[in-house]
């Protein structure tokens, strides 16, 4: 299942700087209009499948206060688990990246991956609705409403049934078996006219077609000599070539040879002037050295006697312990201090706990009250907290509920006394009596009506006869004046016996049958009122039923929450018990109990750290003492001890100052030698891999094969300026060339080229009299001029045979391709649908089925049929819902997307509504599901982290409203 994780937008229309974490399953986005809802969906889909260009109706939502446009969706993939697909402003449809979890990266390719290669009006036919999609359906026809439920069970059948249509258009404004106006028989006709034409023609004109048989042998002939004298020359042209390229081969020979002398030299790069700078360094530095070890005798010969280092360091030493001697002095002081005032503190926190005597304190200090610990007893104070407050909330449910029953006893007790008066039960009682006499009635009245008027029959031969009888009196036939006078005096006779035959009705019936339709208004009017009030009376049942079933779950709730109440009572009062807290403590002063004897256990740590610590200080300040001690010689008190030592340390001093700039010096020489002998070292170093990068065992033998490589570099050269030269002569091969070869074969090509030049000439001449003799015969043109109109028609034709064919090919094509849909794919969905549709309509109606025309059929549960455009508003939304809800999970293995729904169900009342959101529900067990409304009914039926308040979040946000 794909599933959207988060929603990060950067800026997209109103919002700016918003983060939308969501969960799997049902997610409400709440907001009133112009909250941003559609700004939200709209994000979505934009960032899924691109931005609109400028050329697309759709609006691009790019913000109006801020430079950034775009954001991000994080979503979790069944194959590429954790994905975060990020689109910004860039191109047409925006920059897109998708970073998966392993850290690979890419643009649309890898989106398409992502989303199965679903387009954005792929996705929208099936995933995405709205309710601008269902407010149109109440007027479509019925063709027009099945196409759409169609289009809505199988994938793509609505474009394919318009390509379809389209192409058959085509195809019959280009061709018909029996038509004349298509474009091909049109043009067949033509052609056939044509083809009679030239077959005249060619009677006259056998001759010319011999000439033009001898022309095209000549042309092919002249063809073949050409091409043989195309390759003569290119054959010429290489031969030229390689003459030019013999003393080059020859030159290039001797230097490879001269070359393989000097195939082992190696020589390093700018060797000698490397060398040579090494070898004067190397000069300078010994003469410095030598210099510096001189010096270094001199010193050594005139040092002082030393004195006695060893004490003057440790005086020394103790003096730059001074400071530490005070601050030790200083902190043993403090420690004392902080010694007292912590063992102080620690007795006034035991006494806001309330625990005086020693064993208690200790007990309190050794138990635990690690987070783990205090996290469990928050937990025992919020159990209990939620406890209360579910208790107390149910108990005002529970009041909501008696209320609400009153007020249904109430409806009841109106129902009661707005049911049938006798007299209106006595009248529907009466009634089928009464209808089948006013039918009898009205029938009787039908009869008379119809033989009131004659048969058109009669009054068709009434015209035959009076315009005999005028045809006659004009043209003075005296013959067809009888006749029409006979016939015009039958037909009066029977008109004149036909109304004598019929009968008034009398005046009591009619009164009758208005007295009877008047009963047949009332009763009609009395059956209204029955059906309202069962109507109503269900409905009213319903709600009193499902009210005293939500009071017995109520009653059920507050049991178990008295049960949990008191069990966390108890578990609290066994927790305080554990650290010997006596009393009763308010629930208020829960919270701060576990931070009370932390606070005192963290001092009496702390009072204990006090006291090692100064342990510590007070047995280091001992051991400094003891050495002041035996340095001054004597003993002195604490604070007058580092003045003596003061003293002796600088008499000391002047007795070696001397000393220790001769030992400086010395120090000075000694880093100085140091430093020339290890450059002595490196550059000896650097001329060892010189003589080994050049294979010499000396100098006069590295100057040698300098020489030497001086020579290979030449001659290198020359053999590649050669080779660039032989390159660009662009010779097929290079060997076995030899000048006496290649002058015979020049010979011997020129001889062939003359003979070639020779046949050429005589085809010529031929050709120029045939050509002559061909003009002669074509002085008529009129033969050609058929056969080039001839030919255009029938490539004309021709091309319009293969549009005809193509686009009956692809009629063909689609109409089995739609067939298949509709036998393969679209039972396999209308199964899943049925139980979708018959839920939605609470079992009013059973199915959706196709009838033998290609029209949609809904069934209710007595087996009546109706059409679709027989259904109420919220019923065909209901089947178009069903439809997406069936093929939405029919491909949960191909397509798992989440469903996008903005608000599609406001035409339904508070029952399908229950049942809409009992589908919800269940569909988000298996994949997301996106709701977007503006109702706040909705809410009622959702879980408070399942809704995503929009105005609470663009004002937490800081997004201004546009």
């Amino acid at each position: 299942m794909l599933t959207i994780q988060k929603i990060q937008i950067y800026g997209f229309g109103k919002h700016e700087n918003i983060t939308i974490t969501l969960k799997d399953g049902v997610t409400i986005f709440y907001g009133a209009n112009e909250a941003g809802k559609t700004t939200i969906q709209q994000f979505i889909l934009q960032i899924l499948f691109g931005f609109p260009t400028k050329q697309q109706a759709q609006r691009r939502y790019e913000p109006k206060i801020s430079t950034k446009y775009g954001g991000q969706l994080i979503v979790a993939h069944p194959l590429y688990g954790q994905c975060t697909i990020e689109r910004v402003k860039g191109k047409a449809i925006g920059d897109v990246t998708v970073y998966l979890e392993d850290g690979t990266t890419g643009q649309e390719e890898l989106l398409a991956k992502l989303l199965y290669g679903y387009s954005k009006a792929s996705f929208e036919s099936i995933f995405s609705f709205s309710l601008h999609e269902l407010q149109g359906i109440e007027k479509m026809s019925e063709e027009e409403l099945t196409h759409l439920l169609l289009a809505s069970g199988t994938t793509g059948i609505q474009h394919l049934s318009a390509l379809e249509k389209r192409m058959e258009k085509e195809a019959g404004e280009l061709f018909k078996k029996t038509g004349k106006v298509p474009v091909i028989n049109q043009k067949i006709a033509q052609l056939k006219q044509l083809e009679r034409t030239i077959k005249q023609e060619q009677g006259n004109i056998r001759t010319f077609e011999d000439k033009l048989q001898q022309l095209q042998i000549l042309e092919q002939r002249l063809e073949q000599l050409y091409h043989t004298q195309k390759l003569q020359q290119q054959q010429w042209q290489q031969l030229t070539v390689q003459k030019q390229a013999l003393p080059l081969l020859k030159q290039q020979q001797i230097l490879q040879q001269t070359l393989t002398k000097y195939e082992h030299i190696q020589f390093p790069a700018e060797g000698i002037r490397r060398y040579e700078q090494l070898k004067d360094r190397l000069l300078h530095e010994n003469q410095k050295l030598k210099q510096l070890q001189e010096q270094y005798q001199a010193l050594e010969n005139n040092i002082l006697a030393t004195l006695d280092e060893q004490t003057l360091n440790e005086m020394a030493f103790l003096l730059q312990q001074e400071a530490t001697w005070h601050q030790l002095m200083v902190k043993e002081q403090n420690l004392q201090d902080s010694l007292y005032l912590l063992e102080q503190e620690i007795e006034g926190q035991f006494r806001l706990l309330g625990v005086q005597e020693q064993e208690a304190q200790e007990i309190v200090l050794g138990e635990t009250v690690s987070l783990q610990q205090e996290e469990q007893f928050q937990q025992q104070l919020s159990m209990l907290e939620e406890a209360k407050i579910e208790l107390q909330f149910y108990e005002r449910s529970m009041e909501q509920v008696h209320i609400d029953l009153d007020a249904i006893a109430k409806q009841q007790q109106q129902l009661k006394q707005e049911s049938l008066t006798q007299e209106e039960e006595h009248i529907l009682a009466q009634w089928p009596q009464r209808k089948r006499q006013l039918e009898q009635l009205r029938a009787e009245k039908w009869q008379r009506a119809k033989q009131q008027q004659p048969h058109y029959v009669i009054w068709l031969v009434c015209m035959v006869g009076l315009l005999s009888f005028v045809y006659g009196v004009l043209e003075k036939n005296i013959a067809v004046m009888v006749i029409g006078a006979v016939l015009s005096v039958i037909i009066l006779v029977l008109i004149k016996y036909s109304r004598q035959a019929y009968k008034t009705p009398s005046k009591e019936q009619s009164q009758l049958i208005r007295k009877l339709e008047q009963e047949e208004a009332n009763v009609q009017t009395v059956l209204l009122k029955k059906q309202q009030l069962e109507e109503r009376w269900l409905h009213v049942n319903e709600q009193q039923k499902e009210k005293e079933q939500r009071y017995a779950q109520l009653e059920y709730k507050i049991q178990q929450a008295e049960i949990v109440s008191e069990e966390a009572i108890q578990a609290l009062q066994q927790f305080l018990k554990r650290y010997r807290l006596q009393g009763t403590i308010a629930t208020t002063l829960m919270p701060e109990l576990f931070t009370r004897i932390r606070s005192v256990q963290e001092l009496a740590t702390k009072k204990a750290s006090t006291h090692h610590l100064l342990q510590t200080v007070q047995a280091e300040k001992q051991v400094l003492y003891q050495r002041l001690q035996r340095i001054v010689d004597g003993v002195y008190n604490e604070q007058e001890i580092y003045m003596y030592l003061r003293t002796a340390y600088l008499e000391a001093q002047q007795n070696q100052q001397q000393a220790q700039q001769t030992t400086e010096q010395l120090a000075s020489l000694s880093v100085t030698m140091d430093g020339v002998q290890s450059r002595i070292e490196s550059y000896t170093a650097n001329i060892s891999q010189l003589f080994n990068a050049a294979n010499a065992q000396h100098e006069q033998a590295y100057y040698e094969i300098h020489e030497q490589f001086e020579q290979q570099k030449k001659i290198t050269a020359e053999l590649q300026a050669i080779q660039d030269q032989l390159a660009s002569l662009n010779l097929i091969t290079q060997q076995g060339l030899e000048e006496a070869s290649v002058e015979e074969e020049m010979l011997v090509l020129e001889q062939k080229q003359s003979l070639v030049q020779q046949e050429i000439d005589q085809c010529l001449e031929q050709r120029a009299t045939l050509q002559i003799q061909k003009d002669q015969l074509l002085n008529d043109q009129n033969y050609g001029q058929l056969l080039q109109q001839f030919e255009q028609e029938k490539a004309q034709l021709q091309q319009l045979v293969e549009q005809w064919a193509s686009k009956k090919a692809v009629a063909t094509a689609i109409h089995e391709t739609l067939f298949r849909l509709r036998e393969e794919k679209l039972p396999h969905v209308l199964t899943k649908v049925n139980k979708i549709f018959c839920l939605l309509t609470d079992g009013r109606y059973e199915k959706l089925s196709i009838n033998d025309e290609g029209y949609f059929m809904a069934q209710d549960m007595a087996g009546l049929r109706y059409q679709m455009v027989e259904l109420s508003q919220a019923t065909k939304e209901q089947a178009y819902i069903a439809l997406r809800m069936a093929l939405a999970q029919t491909l949960a293995a191909s397509a798992p997307f989440p469903l996008i729904m903005d608000d599609p169900f406001v035409h339904f009342d508070r029952n399908r509504t229950n049942k809409m959101v009992q589908l919800m529900k269940e569909v988000g067990y298996e994949r997301q599901i996106l709701y977007f409304t503006c109702h706040d009914a909705m809410l009622t039926h959702w879980q408070k982290e399942q809704i995503v308040d929009i105005a609470a979040l663009a004002n937490e946000r800081g997004v201004a409203s546009t």
